[in-house]
């Protein structure tokens, strides 16, 4: 089975950004300050409206409505509002910058750019600054007075500690989110949300084809400082009195004319045709960050069920908005960790890590910015077996289960692989009775989830959970018959069916299936006699290697099928051996079931 869409495809251009860039093609008005108006204090957005050439104007003020900041800059790229923000804070050559050893090539080089020195920080599992390290740095690097805080991929750091040891060590803080528009953080303090960007001096953003906005190449420098706006807005390239023309802006004239000789013009603007395609983004901003974090949480929730795979959780204050998805791959070895890289991309799920030699988020690709290659030793750690994928929106509901599937597939046959093993009791080819085929199961407890984790029982588990997608609806009502410890009620859960119950003749068994919290019910069942369920109660149920050596008598089949709806599923998954043919099913009447073969 294999995914065949891109999901490296950007979000396509409103409608309205399509015809408003039309329109400037054909008057050939690009240049953001090819109109006539000029702004005072109490000028106002609506006589902005006929003039066609405003539309980075226009586009500044409604990106600053959005964030909550007094005045934005909208620019050519992040990594150059990155480079004014440290100009526009003082940064003179040879200049000591803390950033984050995890982050995008862009920040290291708009301190490079500016002529300073990074100063790296080790993250951590979470992907976040290490708060122990930063302040070591800062004791360490006592005259670096600048930080950028990268949120890479979203993750947000602790941003009332990180500003509240800014503020004590004297450090002028930018706020790097090119992958954070629209996060938020709960302030404990003024007890309400703020949105990320609000915590800095200063805020870069992104509007990159990857990003939540998507111009191609874009950004955005948001601040509440006069004068940083200023000194921003005249090194982007406002030369003259075109300062005039911004409406996000301080309206100090004097301000700028005592500036403006003093200001290098580094021509970093942004031009119409790039603000008219993002305008009518904003206005669907909130709209495509609950899509993207729908898909996220189905995704998330896919892989929740496999123990190899790590979610980093975000701290409880955090409102995290998800357009790509990131994991660590915990216990495996370096070639394991290859193979999945290989096998994945192999099935269209192209996955990348990030501490690989090809990739720009690696610190130490960064030879640009060091002389000697910097010391993180935990972020190395972190970012070697980090896995990154993009989300897209044209990914509904069942390219999602597939994706996730694929990822649990591959990564369950690498550890079958290298830990498959003969079971240390195999069963009897036949039980005598209920109680004998309650004793096995019980004897086999303290190691039966581990032996069936490493021969790849898993693998089989996720392909009934995945299977049961094409069939039934997330609240239907499934019966997991035989549910043990609860390994197939954790994958089926996983492809968000919460209406789960299961039964199973192992008393001790149930108790462990209760602490996963994936079934509304457990009970202890013997089949073959009454079950004590309702008629007619269950869109589906689904039994797992319960059917076979004799475990169940044949009539068992009576009293599941009386609880099953009219065209109801059921799935039985058979191991194919020798003697799992001696029950004589022609004897046996029920409904059309769809009949899947699959060796593990």
């Amino acid at each position: 089975m294999k995914f065949t869409k891109d999901s490296k495809l950007p979000d396509p251009i409103p409608q309205d950004g399509i015809k408003q860039a039309i329109k400037l093609m054909e008057t050939g008005r690009l240049y953001r300050y090819n109109f006539s108006t000029e702004f005072n204090e109490n000028g106002d957005l609506s006589s902005l409206e006929l003039e066609l050439a405003s539309e980075v104007a226009q586009l500044e003020v409604e990106f600053s409505e959005y964030t909550g900041h007094k005045y934005t800059l909208a620019v050519n790229s992040c990594g150059s509002a990155l480079f004014l923000s440290l100009k526009a804070a003082g940064v003179q050559p040879g200049a000591k910058v803390l950033t984050n050893g995890f982050t995008f090539t862009a920040v290291p080089s708009s301190i490079v750019h500016a002529g300073a020195v990074p100063i790296y920080l080790e993250c951590n599992e979470l992907y976040q600054v290490d708060l122990d390290d930063l302040k070591g740095k800062i004791q360490a690097h006592q005259d670096a007075k600048y930080f950028i805080l990268s949120h890479m991929r979203g993750h947000i750091s602790d941003l009332q500690a990180i500003e509240d040891i800014c503020h004590q060590a004297g450090i002028f803080l930018i706020e790097d989110c090119a992958h954070s528009l629209g996060s938020k953080w709960y302030d404990k303090n003024q007890k309400r949300e703020r949105l990320v960007g609000q915590y800095g001096q200063v805020a870069c953003f992104s509007s990159q084809s990857y990003k939540l906005l998507n111009s191609g190449e874009g950004g955005f420098v948001a601040t509440n400082n006069d004068k940083i706006a200023a000194y921003c807005i005249l090194a982007a390239g406002c030369y003259e009195k075109l300062y005039k023309k911004h409406l996000s802006r301080p309206f100090d004239d004097d301000l700028f004319e005592q500036m403006k000789p003093l200001v290098p013009n580094f021509s970093l603007r942004m031009n119409n045709l790039t603000a008219a395609v993002l305008r009518p983004q904003i206005q669907i901003l909130e709209t495509k960050i609950s899509e993207y974090n729908k898909r996220y949480e189905q995704l998330a929730n896919i892989l929740s069920s496999a123990e190899n795979i790590q979610l980093p959780s975000p701290p409880e204050e955090v409102y995290r908005v998800c357009d790509s998805i990131q994991f660590n791959l915990l216990n495996l070895t370096n070639k394991q960790v290859e193979k999945f890289i290989t096998r994945t991309a192999e099935r269209g799920v192209k996955i990348q890590i990030f501490g690989r030699l090809d990739n720009s988020r690696y610190f130490k690709n960064w030879k640009y910015s060091f002389d000697e290659v910097p010391d993180l030793p935990q972020t190395e750690k972190i970012i070697s077996v980090a896995c990154d994928l993009k989300i897209s929106l044209s990914f509904d509901a069942n390219d999602i289960n597939l994706i996730g599937y694929i990822i649990k597939d591959v990564l369950y046959g690498l550890i079958k692989e290298e830990t498959q093993a003969d079971y240390k009791k195999p069963l009897p080819d036949k039980f005598e009775d209920a109680d004998s085929v309650r004793s096995r199961y019980d004897e086999w407890l303290p190691y039966y989830d581990e032996e069936h984790k490493k021969n790849g029982w898993k693998i089989l588990l996720n392909r009934v959970g995945y299977l049961l997608t094409a069939y039934l609806k997330s609240n239907d009502k499934i019966l997991d018959v035989g549910c043990g410890t609860g390994l197939l009620g954790q994958e089926i859960n996983s492809y968000n069916f919460s209406n789960l119950y299961g039964v199973d003749i192992s008393k001790p068994s149930l108790e462990i299936a209760k602490t996963l919290n994936v079934y509304k019910g457990l009970d202890t069942v013997t089949l073959g006699s009454e079950i004590g369920i309702e008629y007619n109660s269950f869109d589906a149920w689904v039994s797992t290697g319960v059917f076979t050596r004799n475990h169940v008598p044949v009539n068992s089949f009576e009293e599941l099928i009386r609880i099953l709806k009219v065209q109801g599923l059921l799935i039985v998954v058979l191991r194919v051996e020798d003697n799992d043919f001696s029950i004589p099913w022609a004897t046996v009447e029920f409904p059309l079931i769809p009949f899947f073969s699959t060796q593990i």
